[in-house]
């Protein structure tokens, strides 16, 4: 009824009415306040909630130095599977950079090998942090001789360059199999991981 800022107005006789005519009108404020404004707000919050989730189930299943995932949460996966194509991946002499150089050195190291060996692998590979310096990788479609050239590219990556002006080498134990339990899978990777080492590090061992 304000005849005022209306973007739209219409004068009506009603003849219930003592007061004739009736201006009735739309004011875009009145409408923004009342309708848009909650509306808005209520957007605003939702994006922020979606988001919130977002980074907090990211958090959940990503380990946040490596931005691998985490064991806990992708084990459950991996204990799911049974064709697998795996590599077990672990530092070389990492006890002894901790004890000369300090932790803090230590997890810059880790950070800087997990961004080697990122950018050694697809979008569609799964990286997880098993435990302190040790990675598995997880690749669909593979078969053995392309998982020794991954394996091959992935050590040179790690060896070609010094990483905090340290010599850094990594050694890999893998394989290539179908129809077998996890538990299984990762003990044959990880006896072929300690023959690497057994055998001079800054190998790779594939079966």
């Amino acid at each position: 009824m304000n005849k005022k800022n209306n973007i739209y107005t219409l004068k009506e006789l009603l003849p219930c009415s003592q007061l004739s005519p009736i201006n009735l009108g739309i004011n875009l404020f009145s409408v923004f306040k009342m309708m848009l404004f909650p509306a808005f707000l209520l957007s605003l919050i939702s994006t922020y909630l979606k988001h919130y989730l977002i980074k907090k189930r990211y958090a959940m299943q990503r380990d946040q130095m490596t931005n691998f995932y985490r064991r806990d949460y992708y084990e459950k996966k991996l204990l799911k599977q049974r064709n697998f194509n795996l590599l077990i991946i672990d530092i070389d002499h990492f006890k002894k950079i901790n004890d000369n150089y300090g932790h803090e050195t230590g997890d810059d190291v880790i950070r800087h090998v997990a961004k080697r060996i990122n950018n050694c692998i697809r979008s569609k590979d799964v990286p997880v942090r098993w435990g302190g310096e040790e990675f598995i990788l997880s690749f669909d479609d593979m078969n053995h001789q392309q998982l020794q050239i991954k394996a091959k590219k992935i050590c040179q990556s790690i060896a070609s360059f010094p990483i905090l002006n340290l010599t850094i080498t990594v050694s890999i134990g893998g394989i290539s199999t179908k129809n077998r339990h996890f538990n299984a899978v990762y003990k044959a990777a990880d006896k072929a991981l300690y023959y690497s080492k057994n055998n001079g590090r800054n190998q790779y061992t594939i079966i």
